[in-house]
């Protein structure tokens, strides 16, 4: 498949005014809250977990397992932390193996994209390299 190309004309500066991390952290956070909502409503899932997005501020939000432990009581069972820093977004499990940096950059259609490690990602496939093992990560059972 041939890659895109924007045309000889495109409007590089206008595009890359509003490529940035704080418009593409926003963007995150909202598409994030639509995918645990999405996963809180998968039907047929009997592994006892919900999942929580807590805010701190404009920079930094958690995505949360929550395990129920019987009765009313609940613990939280893992987490995804998203941080920005200038122009980093940084993404770090906390009892899930989840470690990375993005930046943003223009691609080669003029679209604005996530880098990680020289690779260029949309941000559905940024949410699910940072969420897929917190949402469906499989548990061991006792033998």
């Amino acid at each position: 498949m041939a890659e895109q190309n924007s045309p000889d004309d495109f409007n590089w500066v206008a595009a890359q005014s509003t490529c940035n991390a704080a418009s593409m952290f926003d963007r995150l956070v909202a598409g994030v809250k639509e995918d645990v909502q999405r996963r809180n409503g998968l039907l047929g899932r009997d592994d006892g977990w919900t999942f929580e997005v807590h805010e701190d501020g404009d920079d930094e939000f958690e995505v949360s397992r929550v395990v129920k432990s019987g009765g009313r009581d609940s613990t939280i069972g893992a987490l995804v932390r998203f941080e920005r820093a200038g122009r980093r977004i940084q993404v770090h499990g906390d009892d899930v193996d989840v470690d990375f940096t993005a930046v943003v950059a223009l691609d080669a259609a003029g679209a604005c994209r996530f880098v990680v490690a020289e690779a260029l990602y949309s941000e559905w496939e940024i949410r699910r390299m940072a969420l897929e093992l917190l949402f469906f990560e499989e548990t061991e059972s006792p033998d």
